[in-house]
């Protein structure tokens, strides 16, 4: 990867995790660490393994995939991501906000409504 590439997704993390922050009304910054010890871009919003992309045309597969093996099984995995001139998604397991559904079911939200998850399970 770039130097461009690597500058522009940190620039979709901090702007991802500002927002996020704002939203929780806490700070929530991001894993600074990744690039040498690996993990999740987001690892500080309890129960949650965050994944951060930005890519000119939208969601591609194998980002929800690395979400997933990110979170190996410690956390529930979520993908935020933004195409350009777009509003940020946020990809996460249905399970994770209904208990009774299993098998595979994610949803996508915008980032209020993730947010809005994540402070439930803060509660």
């Amino acid at each position: 990867m770039g130097k461009m590439q690597r500058d522009k997704g940190q620039r979709g993390e901090r702007e991802f995790f500002g927002l996020l922050s704002d939203h929780l009304g806490t700070c929530v910054r991001r894993n600074v660490d990744q690039t040498r010890n690996g993990g999740a871009d987001g690892i500080e919003v309890p129960g949650w393994a965050i994944e951060v992309k930005r890519w000119e045309r939208g969601f591609r597969a194998e980002w929800w995939e690395q979400a997933i093996a990110q979170a190996d099984g410690k956390a529930w995995p979520a993908l935020a991501y933004r195409a350009s001139h777009q509003p940020w998604r946020v990809r996460y397991w249905l399970e994770a906000i209904a208990d009774n559904y299993r098998g595979g079911m994610w949803v996508e939200s915008d980032i209020q409504t993730f947010a809005a998850v994540v402070r439930e399970g803060m509660g």
